[in-house]
């Protein structure tokens, strides 16, 4: 008796290069992000070193005191921190028209109360503070700006979604149809073929991968200028 064979099952192989991906990431930066990111690092820097600068005097002059805060020293709590403010600022993206996420032009000052309290505790040096500060300024102005790309995206897919076939220039239409006016129906019909192809251009997909991996290089950024911070 012939003995039958299994059928072989196919596996799928997934393919997922290194260089591609990150080539795919740099370029996505560069035409989409590189601009805003350094417009929202020269803003955030500014805020940064304005309210260091005038917290740090305010401190010295003494009219101001810090709370003396036991967490001040929780590098854990720090990239946590991090990491919730990353993904905040980048997620806020997601609703359409109102830009949420250029409220992380905030996050310096808060981060200088922070720092202002490892110094008055002595856990870390004036200058290393200074500097890891502006690694994360950096960082952040990175979340910042996918965030706004992201928005921009979410608004044009909101209005595609959105996008009605029938609107006062049928109406128009049916009239001139009526009246047989051939010149204004062509008019009209050219005038909604245009339309439809703007529309069109809204139906686009949004990348969510570049923006994955774009916030985990602006974590670890992050955690990078936490580090310092901590010395």
């Amino acid at each position: 008796m012939e003995t039958k064979k299994k059928p072989q099952v196919k596996k799928m192989k997934v393919n997922i290069n290194a260089d591609t991906i990150t080539k795919q990431v740099k370029d996505f930066y560069n035409e989409h992000l590189k601009k805003s990111h350094v417009i929202f690092t020269i803003i955030t820097i500014l805020i940064y070193v304005i309210y260091f600068a005038y917290m740090f005097h305010l401190y010295r002059s003494g009219n101001l005191k810090v709370a003396q805060d036991i967490t001040a020293n929780n590098f854990l709590g720090y990239v946590n921190n991090c990491f919730f403010l990353t993904l905040i600022v980048i997620i806020a993206g997601i609703t359409p028209y109102f830009y949420l996420s250029v409220l992380g032009l905030l996050i310096p000052l808060d981060l200088v109360g922070n720092l202002l309290a490892r110094y008055v505790l002595g856990y870390s040096l004036m200058p290393t503070l200074f500097i890891g500060g502006l690694i994360e300024m950096v960082a952040y102005s990175l979340c910042i700006s996918v965030g706004i790309y992201f928005c921009k995206l979410s608004s044009k897919k909101n209005k595609y979604y959105h996008y009605s076939d029938f609107s006062v220039d049928d109406l128009k239409k049916q009239v001139y149809e009526i009246r047989k006016n051939k010149d204004k129906v062509e008019e009209i019909e050219k005038k909604q073929e245009e339309k439809k192809k703007e529309i069109e251009k809204c139906n686009i997909k949004i990348p969510y991968l570049n923006f994955a991996i774009l916030g985990i290089v602006a974590f670890v950024v992050e955690c990078v200028g936490v580090l310092i911070t901590l010395i």
